[in-house]
């Protein structure tokens, strides 16, 4: 098939008039020397700022803050925000001042640029595999005694494991069980198995398991999403009671 007859043909499948293909030019964010020049713009009225600039309100952010938090104390509830939402450690002050128990975060590059704020209790919901990333992660936990990380799997847990003992510290894990798609072990046997393994690895401590259903955000309507969250965590409160019966931690974490 010649050239124009694969575009021709591409057309007619999408039911497109044209197809338009664009490269983006080389991207970067701003270096640390940039977002302490930004500092100075403290203070300055809204209407000076140039634009795009991304304005907070924030009567409105710390009503939020402070509803979410008063709501889930009712129920009995704590909270770990996760910083993916604002990526901003002056946020992650007024959370924690709330009462949020800590601040979760998906990357280790994300905890450590919370960490270097100020901000130490924190709760890394993704697994460090590599080597790089897992001394990155030790480094973290030496810092501070709250850093937790999540595994998923017994060959992580074992570098972990041996990770930290060349530390010369003990790390503090959750097991991550899948829901639907996402990361984490499949909740079941294998699950239950990872958490008595790292329970008996010598530079671990287990502090219970991490869910986190991702798919029931994308569906409409509270009802929906309550319903479809719970069924889809039907197996893994099986494990958090296979967890009770066994004497092994059991707090619980959304990622």
């Amino acid at each position: 098939m010649t050239d124009s007859a694969s575009r021709r043909t591409f057309i007619a499948a999408t039911g497109m008039a044209a197809a338009h293909v664009w490269v983006p030019g080389t991207a970067r964010g701003y270096s640390a020397a940039e977002m302490r020049a930004m500092e100075e713009t403290i203070g300055v009225s809204k209407w000076e700022l140039d634009t795009p600039a991304l304005c907070v309100d924030l009567d409105a952010l710390e009503s939020n803050i402070t509803t979410m938090q008063a709501r889930l104390a009712a129920k009995g509830l704590g909270a770990r925000p996760h910083a993916k939402t604002h990526k901003s450690a002056d946020i992650a002050r007024k959370q924690l001042a709330a009462g949020a128990l800590g601040i979760c975060t998906s990357k280790v590059s994300e905890a450590e640029a919370l960490m270097a704020a100020g901000i130490e209790r924190i709760c890394m919901t993704t697994t460090n595999p590599s080597p790089s990333k897992i001394r990155r992660a030790m480094a973290l936990r030496a810092r501070s005694a709250h850093f937790i990380q999540a595994v998923d799997e017994e060959k992580n847990a074992r570098d972990l494991s041996d990770a930290a003992k060349a530390a010369g510290l003990t790390a503090d894990v959750v097991i991550d069980v899948a829901v639907g798609t996402r990361s984490g072990i499949p909740a079941g046997d294998a699950a239950i198995a990872l958490a008595e393994l790292v329970s008996r690895l010598p530079n671990l401590r287990l502090r219970g398991m991490l869910s986190y259903d991702g798919g029931a955000q994308h569906l409409t309507g509270f009802a929906e999403r309550r319903a479809t969250a719970l069924r889809n965590l039907e197996a893994n409160v099986r494990v958090f009671e296979a967890l009770m019966a066994k004497g092994l931690p059991t707090e619980i974490f959304s990622g």
